[in-house]
């Protein structure tokens, strides 16, 4: 082993046990029982919980990835002035930067009787899957259009001289060229933008703290409001279980996700 890499190595591991030890805690003290565990995943209200969590990350991830595809597309080709462009990025980043408590109050302000735009307060967001997708797709999209504009700036442009050049529109060539070309980092983008929203909770547990849509869900919890529920409501030790039963989800999540993300980088197109 080469000596001078001893000090990375020691960075590493200071990382990994910062970051990793409450995680082995709480999977250690809440599997602690492992018939209780085994239990949760056979309740209702765990199951339905981790289905309405799973369910609205993934349309939230797709509507970002349907909308955040092209609008990172025409940021990365400098479609619109570069001035604009900057500020435009910096827009489309914000929520990253703004605490969720915060997005999660602009997004019931829409919907109040204070809200500047009328059409919108007759929207049923509150306690609504529109509501949890919304809240999901505020947090997740700018994981998308951030990594899509790096992807697609390293495109090379002769490909879509090309495709101009036997008369196809700007738009054509984004779908008929780009996309396939670039297939692999736009389902990693995806993946990584439902990853993100299945952890959310500060603007969930604001507007949508409980699901009602018959008849799939009827009062459910989304994953992370259900672990801060029986915290809030039980305590501390209640909560454990369905804590790591969650972190044990998102860890198998993780897990595909890295998997399916090694299979897609054997087949980039980009260089």
């Amino acid at each position: 082993m080469d000596k001078g890499n001893a000090p990375f190595h020691a960075v590493i591991a200071t990382m990994l046990i910062v970051l990793l030890t409450p995680v082995f805690a709480l999977l250690y003290v809440g599997f602690i029982d492992p018939i209780n565990i085994v239990s949760l995943f056979t309740r209702p209200q765990f199951t339905q919980s981790l289905a309405l969590t799973f369910t609205g990350a993934m349309i939230a991830a797709a509507l970002g990835l349907l909308i955040g595809a092209p609008t990172a597309y025409a940021l990365a080709r400098g479609m619109i002035p570069s001035w604009a462009s900057r500020i435009a990025s910096a827009l489309l980043s914000s929520p990253m930067t703004i605490p969720h408590t915060v997005i999660g109050l602009a997004i019931l302000l829409m919907v109040s009787p204070l809200s500047p735009i009328p059409l919108i307060k007759r929207l049923p967001v509150i306690n609504s899957i529109l509501g949890l997708v919304m809240t999901y797709f505020m947090v997740s999209s700018p994981i998308i259009t951030g990594s899509l504009v790096q992807v697609f700036e390293r495109i090379d442009p002769v490909y879509e001289d090309v495709g101009l050049i036997v008369g196809i529109s700007k738009f054509g060539v984004f779908v008929r060229l780009i996309v396939p070309m670039t297939l692999s980092e736009l389902i990693e983008s995806y993946l990584l933008a439902w990853a993100r929203a299945i952890s959310e909770f500060g603007s969930v547990v604001l507007v949508a703290y409980y699901v009602i849509a018959p008849p799939l869900f009827n009062y459910v919890y989304p994953a992370s409001v259900l672990v801060w529920y029986y915290y809030e409501t039980y305590g501390l030790e209640p909560a454990l279980g369905y804590a790591a039963a969650t972190l044990l989800m998102s860890i198998i999540a993780l897990t595909i996700i890295e998997m399916l993300r090694h299979v897609l980088g054997k087949h980039k197109w980009v260089s």
